[in-house]
């Protein structure tokens, strides 16, 4: 037994050569509990809304509340309408005391067609709840053809009154192919007002996605807080046993447990008018008729479903025929309807939930979907919670042979990665194939994917000095370790260029990347061989070899590879940028489609290119963007980005962020010389950590820019330098902190901790030091069981 699996990346980033520090999780340790929640006693305050001389009319004139964040509009009758009315509300913020314009509730709320939800006294009709952020006013207008009795305005605090603790909280992942749900009682939930058992179905046949119609405008540490208020708003004013949907999702893809009864169980909800029965509902938090979906959102949605509908044996990209339970406006009851296994609101009953972006990109997450059981996201492959640091270092000396290379694996624990738990391995471990030798360079480059489609994520592990044929050199190969619920174990046969063109010095593998190229649900390997001036894609379930993709007429140098899904078409796509003889750096990015990786038409961009790259959402448009390092640039080197769009990449609009803007230029500092991408502030934008290792006479630095609505900006940047703040360490002349960067959730909060490398520290033994939740380790030789001169921490990787 080795260590086990890692999850699929919304886009992952694999930098070339020297010592790449990768992220897995290792098996054998219990799921970890989060920070002790805390359960908030939600109010309701009603107001009433009177309807004057005219029954079709009601207004609500503007006037002080006790303070809300959430509200709806309710009535009586559970059964009752507005027909083609309208609900409409502004509210007086808290914060600043203006009024917001007015907004127009949904109406798309319904009672269940049947249970105790249906049949229960005090249950009430009513709008969909609005959450506005901290108000103490309101106002508002409802018309209709005559208005139903008992109207009212309900402003619900989700957080007023008493708060006791809850259980602790655990993000909940057993079973391969369950993705990390947040508990109730992570998000707080007060079950003292959920009076009823839950109730079951049979099975679950479908899923039916949602959006909850509300602003888009909120941080993900906000979420919580508005799950809360929906809980607090379907108990307290629509009169139900507890919230509606079975689970939710907020932007920054985190899953949350909805109706309690059990996360694998059938649970009877309240979320489709007609189609509640064997069905569970997932509710994405935001308005997706203005706003488009994130990379993080769709994964979490096709995951889940993948997930839940695998329970029962079912591929979530087929169709089901049910019958309505009641007459609810487009369908009536008994009529018999064939639905996606994965269908939006829209397609059960009549509205225009889950908005029309997130309603165009389900065939997208179907495809996703289309294994039962999606790769897992992240780098957490066993379900603890802990995305584990993986140095590969094939400078190492293994089996007494010099550069023969190894991969230490180190697992997060909830402050910083356990070294003493740490697992070495090289190619003379069980399983993993070929054999060391000196120069291989085992660990040269790392990439990470689920290719058998299994829900648990494997290893790729370059060793670009592989001799294949007899009297050959550098010819390259690469081996692959199979993600299990007991750990990685290595597989047989080493991936080598077809013997055709195998040539010396090709170094096939010194970069790798994984991406979904061909939309199956598993991930496909690029490897690059710059000896050669050639890039593959191998097919992750079956090894076949795409056509080579050329990028030179002979050799390239320092190549650097990001994927992800550039143009939102539900396949990933690929960056790969590298050196030419001449001296240029051109971009090349070649497109996914359902046969992989279109390696015919790629499109290359002269001199766009750079040192290192990376990928992920930094406007949260929905598109995957690109971030390029140029350490090469005059005064110090700078980050440039390409925007996602429905064309690929573009450079409208993108940011470009020079050594200058951040402390002033600094000629050699080598801003840009490693990047990595990931959402660090739970804000919805992926952030930027880029590295300067120039800086200061070579002692190096790193700087963490925030991505946001116009993407990448210099505004809230943060610096790490050795011995300062959490960083360990003092900074000296030649340590070159900064060479590499990755993201990862080290300690299983939820929150992204940095790994940084310094790979000329203690003369060339090189570290890597992590910081997560205000905490600093590092890790040298001793640390990771290596060496002495193996320049740890010149490439990192997740």
């Amino acid at each position: 037994m080795m260590y086990p699996s890692l999850g699929r990346q919304a886009a992952r980033t694999a930098l070339a050569a020297a010592v790449v520090l990768s992220v897995v999780s290792l098996s054998g340790r219990s799921q970890p509990a989060a920070a002790h929640a805390t359960v908030h006693k939600g109010a309701v305050h009603t107001v009433a809304v009177p309807h004057g001389t005219d029954p079709g009319r009601g207004v609500l004139t503007a006037r002080s509340t006790e303070p809300f964040s959430m509200l709806g509009v309710t009535w009586s009758d559970p059964d009752a309408t507005l027909g083609d009315g309208t609900a409409e509300i502004r509210t007086r913020s808290a914060e600043t005391g203006r009024w917001s314009a007015w907004r127009t509730l949904e109406l798309d709320v319904h009672a269940p067609e049947s249970g105790p939800d249906h049949t229960k006294a005090g249950v009430r009709g009513g709008t969909q709840p609005l959450w506005v952020g901290a108000s103490d006013g309101v106002q508002a207008r409802v018309t209709g053809a005559k208005l139903p009795a008992g109207l009212r305005m309900d402003l619900v605090d989700p957080d007023a009154g008493a708060r006791v603790s809850a259980e602790s909280t655990e993000r909940t992942a057993s079973a391969a192919g369950q993705p990390d749900i947040t508990s109730r009682a992570g998000w707080g939930a007060d079950e003292s007002i959920v009076p009823d058992p839950p109730t079951y179905t049979t099975d679950t046949k479908a899923v039916f996605v949602h959006h909850t119609a509300g602003t888009n405008d909120y941080t993900c540490a906000e979420s919580a807080s508005i799950i809360r208020g929906i809980l607090t708003y379907h108990v307290k004013s629509n009169g139900w046993n507890d919230i509606g949907y079975n689970f939710l999702v907020d932007k920054c893809g985190t899953i949350f447990e909805g109706r309690a009864g059990g996360l694998d169980k059938p649970v009877y909800g309240a979320h489709t008018y007609g189609f509640n029965t064997d069905t569970s509902g997932v509710a994405v938090l935001g308005d997706f008729n203005t706003a488009t979906s994130t990379p993080a959102v769709r994964d979490s949605i096709a995951q889940l479903a993948a997930w839940k509908l695998g329970l029962y044996g079912i591929n979530p990209a087929g169709t089901v025929v049910m019958a309505a339970g009641a007459d609810n406006g487009k369908f009536t009851q008994g009529q018999l309807v064939t639905m996606s296994r994965i269908s939006g609101h829209r397609d059960g009953y009549p509205t225009e939930c889950p908005g029309t972006n997130l309603y165009g990109d389900l065939p997208a997450i179907r495809t996703l979907a289309a294994s039962k059981n999606t790769p897992a996201k992240g780098a957490d492959v066993n379900g603890d919670g802990h995305a584990d640091l993986a140095a590969d270092i094939p400078k190492a000396t293994a089996n007494n042979l010099a550069g023969a290379g190894q991969v230490s694996v180190v697992p997060g624990a909830r402050t910083s990665p356990y070294a003493a738990n740490k697992t070495v391995v090289t190619q003379e471990s069980e399983g993993v194939p070929g054999g060391s030798e000196a120069g291989d360079g085992f660990g040269s480059a790392t990439a990470y994917g689920d290719l058998d489609h299994d829900g648990y994520t494997d290893l790729v592990v370059a060793s670009p000095g592989e001799e294949v044929t007899a009297g050959a050199s550098d010819e390259g190969g690469v081996s692959v370790l199979r993600g299990t619920a007991n750990g990685l174990t290595g597989q047989a046969g080493m991936i080598n260029e077809p013997a055709a063109v195998r040539t010396n010095g090709a170094k096939f593998g010194a970069t790798l990347a994984t991406g979904d190229f061909d939309g199956d649900g598993g991930d496909d390997i690029l490897a690059v061989a710059p000896g050669a001036g050639r890039a593959w894609t191998v097919d992750g379930a079956d090894r076949a070899f795409s056509p080579a993709i050329a990028l030179s007429d002979g050799p390239v140098q320092g190549a650097s590879v990001a994927t992800g899904d550039f143009d939102h078409d539900g396949f990933d796509d690929a960056a790969i940028t590298f050196g030419t003889a001449a001296g240029d750096r051109p971009l090349v990015v070649v497109r996914g489609s359902s046969s992989g990786l279109d390696t015919s038409e790629p499109a290359v961009l002269a001199g766009a290119g750079g040192r290192s790259l990376a990928s992920g959402d930094l406007n949260g448009d929905g598109f995957t963007d690109l971030a390029v390092g140029r350490p090469d640039v005059v005064d110090g080197g700078e980050i440039t980005t390409y925007h996602g769009s429905a064309d690929g990449l573009t450079t409208t609009g993108a940011a470009v962020v020079a050594r200058g803007e951040l402390e002033g230029a600094e000629s050699g500092g080598e801003l840009g010389a490693s990047v990595a991408v990931s959402d660090t502030d739970g804000d919805g934008y992926a952030d930027v950590l880029a590295g300067a290792p120039g800086d200061d006479s070579g002692a190096g630095r790193a700087f963490l820019l925030r991505g946001g609505a116009n993407g990448l900006g210099v505004a809230g940047a943060v610096t790490y330098v050795q011995g300062a703040g959490p960083v360990p360490g003092a900074a000296e002349a030649g340590d070159r902190f900064g060479s590499a960067v990755t993201v990862a959730d080290l300690t299983g909060d939820g929150i992204a901790g940095l790994a940084i490398g310094a790979e000329g520290e203690n003369a060339g033994d090189g570290t890597v030091m992590t910081v997560s939740g205000g905490t600093g380790t590092s890790y040298g030789p001793t640390a990771l069981g290596t060496t002495a001169g193996a320049g740890i921490g010149g490439e990192l990787t997740r």
